[in-house]
């Protein structure tokens, strides 16, 4: 199993769906979303159906606020698992635990459609983190931003 810091946005082509862990209880809600690469230099995309996992305070926020067809950011973990199939195979599952996630749909117009960004800014996008609480006071968003956006500094590349 291999970990790594990610961040992307896609729409949400799964609805969220909540379960809970038999033995703790514990919360765990899943999607996916539709991840589009940047353009080759033909100007072709390739889109990657991508899933989410979330868990306890989050995942609840998740199964409450995201839905089918919003556009949303997800920050947390790679996690590629590999395995073997019941049929002999080895089989790898890629999926993103996620550490926050941005409905960023109110931000383009509240609109899940996805016809363009409007000029409307009133409207600000739901951030949900793993360990926060809800209906806490706001968090400062360039020092959201500053976690989620490393600096060129940083790149490795």
């Amino acid at each position: 199993m291999s970990l790594s810091k990610i961040v992307v946005s896609g729409r949400v082509i799964r609805a969220p769906e909540k379960r809970f862990t038999p033995s703790t209880n514990v919360a765990v809600t899943e999607f996916a979303i539709a991840v589009e690469s940047a353009p080759r230099a033909d100007g072709a995309t390739e889109t990657a159906a991508v899933k989410i996992v979330t868990w306890r305070d989050l995942a609840e926020r998740c199964a409450q606020e995201i839905k089918k067809g919003d556009l949303v950011a997800v920050d947390g973990r790679l996690q590629i698992n590999n395995y073997q199939a019941q049929d002999g195979q080895r089989k790898r599952d890629v999926e993103i635990d996620a550490i926050a996630v941005e409905n960023l749909t109110a931000v383009v117009g509240g609109a899940s459609s996805g016809a363009g960004a409007s000029d409307d800014y009133a409207a600000e996008p739901k951030l949900a983190r793993a360990g926060a609480k809800s209906g806490g006071p706001k968090a400062n968003k360039s020092e959201d931003l500053d976690t989620i956006f490393a600096s060129e500094d940083e790149i490795p590349f």
